[in-house]
């Protein structure tokens, strides 16, 4: 009977709906069981293949099934530019799962040729390693698209994602595949040692110190959704409407003392900068001392636009601006635009000029506070959210997610949640339709608005924990412990196939 199994999950359709099971455990599903059991049985079946060619196209397939049953949010994208069908959405979404496939296929490809007559336990350390490599490769090539990291899944199960604060969600990702490896390893043959490592790290795991959530600041924050769709957002005529509803929602105050108040991304569709009565007009929601973290456009001196954040004072003046420095390919610029305006394709977003990118990473002084920012896809790339040079006391994440319907929004709010673990620091998340909340440093969330109503978060700051291993050295520990991990296994297998002579 478990032969039969196995022979239909090495198939292709079993393949890809393995790998479509496996990505429930993201959100907005959140369920790592299915995860966990889909990867032990497709570890188990690789594990058995004799040939790398058939390895890496199990491999693709399954990848390709967790990407077509993670992304098929992107879809949702292109019903909002009239220039592009809206078909082309499945086809962008087909063409980005068959592409980060490849980072799987490649992993456990090269982990089976490098453990190749050895045990299904050198396979599983193996494994972990190029997964790590792989995924820390699929977050910086071509401009990096670190999306849904497979170590995301334990979000669901607190005890174990706060591991993100040593290894990150890198090393999460890699500590899953090496724990289902070792439990297919189990199962594959008679012995119990695997299953005894297995159960020794996650004992391992869960012994690792906890962050104790630490007592919210007295500074009043106040977190604005106007509940504005993306078929609404650009549309002629529309941006004076919606400054009055954001400035509504802003004005009734919960206390006496000043606050801290941020709108989403793009709030406001027009340049900022250069218009002096704009800013009086939505500063004329804040009070004396009241601060405004607002999205906006921005101008370049003669280069073009930016997506940018202003930090308002009561009159008027910018006190505070930063520019987008990773712009979404495709969204906010046209790579290869000459040769894809050819084929009928645009930006997403609408008009014909593409954003310039800022500097990267800053952090402010804001209120006696120190605050960094990161605009909407940046959250998503970790070691990449803040001036490690100046950390921050906390971080603005203002996001556009109507674009995404359902499920990108909230795999978008998982991946915040693992930025405020791995760097310690909570997180302030402003949206026009959701997934708007305020984050602690240990990725719990203490407020958060629901999706599709337009209403106000008033809550506290909350306070920034101490600064985590992993946001002083970064993937410098999940990849020196692959490197780590290879050795070792390496060592062990020379050791057993040339003993030392007596």
């Amino acid at each position: 009977m478990v032969g039969k199994v196995d022979a239909a999950i090495a198939r292709r359709p079993g393949l890809t709906c393995l790998g479509a099971i496996a990505a429930t455990g993201f959100a907005p599903w959140g369920f790592w069981p299915a995860t966990a059991a889909s990867l032990v049985l497709f570890l188990r079946t690789v594990g058995e293949m004799a040939s790398m060619r058939r390895v890496f196209a199990a491999s693709w397939w399954f990848g390709f099934g967790i990407g077509i049953a993670s992304l098929f949010w992107l879809a949702h994208a292109f019903s909002f530019q009239a220039a592009m069908p809206p078909w082309l959405g499945w086809v962008a979404v087909a063409l980005l799962s068959a592409y980060t496939a490849l980072y799987w296929a490649l992993a456990i490809a090269v982990a089976h040729a490098a453990a190749r007559g050895a045990s299904q336990i050198s396979f599983a350390v193996y494994a972990s390693a190029s997964f790590m490599i792989a995924e820390w490769l699929r977050g910086i090539m071509l401009t990096g698209f670190p999306w849904n990291p497979l170590g995301s899944i334990w979000l669901a199960a607190p005890d174990v994602s706060q591991g993100a604060a040593m290894i990150g969600g890198l090393g999460l990702s890699g500590l899953t595949i090496l724990l289902c490896g070792l439990v297919a390893a189990a199962t594959h043959g008679a012995s119990v040692r695997p299953l005894i490592a297995a159960i020794g790290i996650v004992a391992a795991l869960l012994a690792f110190p906890r962050k104790s959530v630490v007592a919210d600041t007295p500074i009043p924050i106040s977190v604005v959704q106007a509940n504005i769709s993306q078929s609404d957002k650009w549309r002629a005529g529309a941006a004076d409407a919606q400054l009055t509803e954001y400035i509504a929602l802003t004005k009734a105050r919960p206390s006496g003392a000043p606050r801290l108040i941020f709108w989403p991304e793009a709030a406001i569709t027009k340049p900022l900068d250069t218009d002096p009565g704009l800013r009086r007009r939505a500063a004329a929601a804040l009070d004396s001392q009241d601060l405004l973290f607002t999205g906006a456009i921005g101008t370049i001196d003669d280069e073009g636009l930016a997506n940018s954040v202003f930090v308002l004072d009561a009159g008027g003046t910018v006190l505070v601006r930063y520019d987008k420095a990773h712009l979404v390919p495709f969204g906010e610029y046209l790579p290869f635009a000459s040769i894809l305006e050819r084929v009928g394709m645009s930006r997403l977003v609408p008009g014909d000029t593409d954003f310039i990118a800022g500097p990267g990473p800053q952090t402010f002084d804001v209120l006696n506070l120190r605050a960094g920012v990161s605009i909407c896809y940046e959250i998503i790339f970790p070691t990449a959210v803040i001036d490690p040079a100046n950390r921050p006391a906390f971080l603005f994440n203002p996001s556009n997610d109507a674009w995404f319907g359902f499920g990108g929004p909230q795999q978008h709010l998982a991946q915040a949640r693992l930025r405020a673990i791995e760097e310690g620091l909570p997180i302030i998340r402003a949206t026009p339709t959701g997934e708007t909340a305020v984050i602690r440093s240990n990725g719990s969330i203490a407020a958060r608005l629901p999706a599709h109503e337009a209403g106000r978060l008033d809550a506290f700051l909350p306070s920034p924990g101490d600064p985590t291993p992993y946001s002083r050295w970064g993937n410098a520990i999940p990849l020196g412990a692959g490197i780590f991990m290879i050795a070792i296994a390496g060592l062990w297998r020379a050791r057993r196939r040339f003993p030392a002579k007596r």
